[in-house]
């Protein structure tokens, strides 16, 4: 199977390192299946926790349409809270729908989600590249 993976559903710009991030982690060999319609990569700090912080963690999603892979969602979690922290969306990013969105803020327009997204991009990718996440992929 070759994965080819296409962004233009919706201006948030995917970088080429990006894309390679994901052809690196996704197996080209998918559980023994007739058509895969989704897949879902989560990155993880294993070390990340309240007390101690680290690198939040990521749930990058792509669809499948005939022979094309597009970009569904990109979600960043954070944990949330002082007295009973708990691990919540704290960034999304969609393609299919349409929207960018940060905990605190809502919605945003347009052009910050734009921004915001370039900005959480480039920093994702500087992670990565210090070996910091774990990865876990889930063919639906």
């Amino acid at each position: 199977m070759q994965l080819s993976i296409n962004q233009t559903k919706y201006p948030f710009p995917v970088s080429t390192d990006l894309i390679h991030i994901i052809l690196n982690v996704v197996d080209v060999n998918p559980p023994l299946r007739n058509h895969h319609s989704a897949i879902t990569i989560n990155f993880r700090d294993k070390s990340y926790s309240p007390e101690k912080g680290g690198y939040h963690p990521v749930e990058i999603r792509l669809i499948n349409s005939g022979d094309t892979w597009y970009f569904d969602y990109v979600t960043d979690f954070g944990y949330v809270g002082v007295v009973y922290p708990e691990l919540e969306k704290t960034l999304d990013f969609s393609w299919t729908d349409g929207y960018a969105w940060a905990a605190f803020a809502g919605d945003l327009p347009d052009a910050d989600g734009i921004e915001l997204y370039k900005l959480w991009q480039q920093n994702f990718v500087a992670y990565w590249i210090t070996g910091v996440f774990t990865t876990s992929v889930c063919w639906e």
